[in-house]
C-alpha cells in the first residue's frame, strides 16, 4: 500500500488512527498494540498476502533469539550469548541473500562457469532489508543487555509499525518502545496532530507534484533512449536526479508526519543532502538511519578509525560495499558502493586540505 495511494488515505490511515485512540480510550494498551499491529500487517500484504508470513516469522524468530540472549544477562555464558547472536544474524542475512540476491548469485555462477543453474524468480518482500537491518541491531543490543523488558506486542509493533517499515527509517528499540509506554501518547496530542498532517501533506506534495512530474520525463527518456539527442539526455539524468531527491524526501516527510498523528517521533532520515560539501556529509544528510546503522554496527565494531590508518580505509570500504550490496542485487550497485567508498577515503585522507578550502557559503 503507498502513502500517496487513495485507499491509504481515506481508508487506511482515518481507520489506524480512530481504531487505535479509540482502544486507548478505555485503557486497553496492549489491545491497541495488537490493533496496530494487525493493521501494519494489512499495509504490509495489501499487494501481496504471501508477504505477511515473512515478517511474522522474522518476528517471532528473532523476538525469541533476543529473549534468550536476554535472560540471564551477566549470568548468561558469554559463549551461549555469542552463538546466539552469530546464529540470528546469520539467519537474518540467510534470509536476505535468499530472497533478494538468489538469482543473482545463480546468475554469476552460470556466467562464470557456464553452468546452467535454474533460477528461481523470486519474488522480493516488500522492505525485508530494512525490518532485517531493524532486528540485527535489536539482536546486537540484546547481545550488549541493552533491551529492556518488552513485550512480544512491543516488539512486534516497534519491527512493524506501518510508517517506517517498508523504507525506513530504521529505528531503534531505544526510540520508538518508550514512546509507545508513554500513557500520555496513547491520546491525541493536537500540536502533534497538527504537525503530522502538516508534515505529511508536505511529503505528499513532494513525491506527488515534484517527484513524479519529473518521473514522467524520466520515463519518457528511458522509453525513446535510442533518439535522444545531447540536450534531452542531459535533461533525463537531470530529472532522474530531482525525481530521486523529492521521491525519497517525500516519503520520508510522510513516514515523518504519519508518526506524529501516532505521537511517535521517528528519527530524521533526510537532512537536503544536496547540499552536502563532501561525501561524507551527503551520508550524514541522506538516508541517515542507514548510515548510522553501517556506523554503529559494522563500521565500530570492525574497529572504527582506532586501529591505524590502513585498518581504518579497509573498514570503510567494507561498509560502503555492504551499502551497495543491501541497496540492490546488481553489479551497478557493488560498483556504486566502491566507489563511494573509494570518495570516503580520499575524503578522509585530504580532510584537512580541503577544510583549507571553506564553503561556498562562508562569503554569503
Amino acid at each position: 500500500m503507498l502513502f500517496n495511494s487513495y485507499i491509504f488515505i481515506f481508508l487506511f490511515l482515518p481507520a489506524s488512527i480512530i481504531g487505535f485512540y479509540g482502544i486507548n480510550f478505555f485503557r486497553m494498551y496492549r489491545i491497541a498494540n495488537l490493533f496496530l499491529i494487525g493493521m501494519s500487517l494489512w499495509f504490509y500484504g495489501y499487494f501481496h498476502p504471501s508477504y505477511v508470513g515473512i515478517i511474522c516469522a522474522s518476528i517471532a524468530v528473532n523476538f525469541l533469539i533476543a529473549k534468550k540472549m536476554d535472560r540471564g544477562r551477566a549470568a548468561q555464558k558469554l559463549w551461549i550469548k555469542r552463538l546466539l547472536l552469530t546464529a540470528g544474524i546469520c539467519m537474518n542475512i540467510a534470509v536476505i541473500f535468499y530472497f533478494k540476491y538468489y538469482d543473482f548469485f545463480i546468475e554469476n555462477m552460470n556466467s562464470l562457469f557456464h553452468k546452467s543453474f535454474e533460477m528461481k524468480h523470486i519474488m522480493l518482500p516488500l522492505g525485508i532489508s530494512f525490518f532485517t537491518f531493524q532486528q540485527i541491531s535489536y539482536l546486537a543490543d540484546a547481545y550488549r543487555g541493552e533491551t529492556g523488558d518488552y513485550g512480544f506486542d512491543e516488539y512486534a509493533l516497534f519491527v512493524s509499525f506501518f510508517p517506517q517499515l517498508v523504507a525506513g527509517p530504521i529505528v531503534l528499540h531505544s526510540e520508538v518502545i518508550p514512546q509507545f509506554r508513554r500513557q500520555e501518547n496513547r491520546h491525541i496530542i493536537v500540536q502533534n496532530f497538527a504537525k503530522g498532517f502538516y508534515v505529511f501533506a508536505l511529503g505528499l506534495f513532494k513525491k506527488v507534484l515534484i517527484a513524479d512530474t519529473f518521473g514522467k520525463a524520466v520515463t519518457f527518456g528511458y522509453e525513446n533512449i535510442e533518439t535522444l539527442s545531447s540536450m534531452e539526455a542531459l535533461l533525463v539524468s537531470v530529472s532522474y536526479t530531482f525525481q530521486l531527491y523529492f521521491d525519497f524526501s517525500g516519503y520520508c516527510d510522510m513516514a515523518g508526519g504519519i508518526g506524529y498523528l501516532f505521537n511517535i517521533e521517528l528519527p530524521q532520515n533526510f537532512n537536503s543532502p544536496y547540499k552536502a560539501a563532501s561525501i561524507t556529509e551527503f551520508w550524514e544528510r541522506w538516508h541517515m538511519s542507514l548510515t548510522r546503522f553501517l556506523k554503529t554496527y559494522i563500521y565500530i565494531p570492525l574497529g572504527g578509525n582506532r586501529k591505524g590508518k590502513i585498518r581504518t580505509y579497509i573498514n570503510i570500504m567494507i561498509v560502503y560495499l555492504v551499502s551497495g550490496i543491501w541497496h540492490g542485487a546488481n553489479w551497478t550497485f557493488v560498483f556504486w558502493g566502491v566507489l563511494h567508498g573509494i570518495f570516503s577515503c580520499l575524503n578522509r585522507m585530504f580532510q584537512k586540505t580541503w577544510g583549507k578550502l571553506g564553503k561556498l557559503q562562508d562569503g554569503l
